[in-house]
C-alpha cells in the first residue's frame, strides 16, 4: 500500500478566520447601537482584515497541496 500524501490544509486557520469574522460582525452590530466588546480594543475592520488574511493563507496552502498531488505519478 502506498503512503498517503501529506496534507497541508490547516483547519485551525480556517476556524480562527471564521471566529474572527464573526467577532468583527458582532462588534460592528454592537457599534451601530452604541456598544462594544470590552476585550476588543481595535476597529472591526482590522479584525476583518485578519480574517481575510488567514483565509487567503488557507487557500494558498490548499492549492499547494492540490498541485503536489497532481504532480505525483498515479502508480505511487
Amino acid at each position: 500500500m502506498a503512503p498517503q500524501p501529506r496534507f497541508y490544509t490547516a483547519p485551525v486557520a480556517l476556524g480562527t478566520a471564521s471566529l474572527l469574522f464573526g467577532l468583527a460582525v458582532v462588534e460592528k452590530v454592537l457599534n451601530l447601537f452604541g456598544g462594544s466588546i470590552p476585550i476588543l480594543d481595535i476597529f472591526p475592520r482590522q479584525v476583518l482584515d485578519w480574517a481575510v488574511t488567514l483565509l487567503i493563507f488557507e487557500i494558498a496552502l490548499t492549492l499547494r497541496q492540490l498541485v503536489e498531488m497532481r504532480r505525483q505519478p498515479h502508480g505511487e
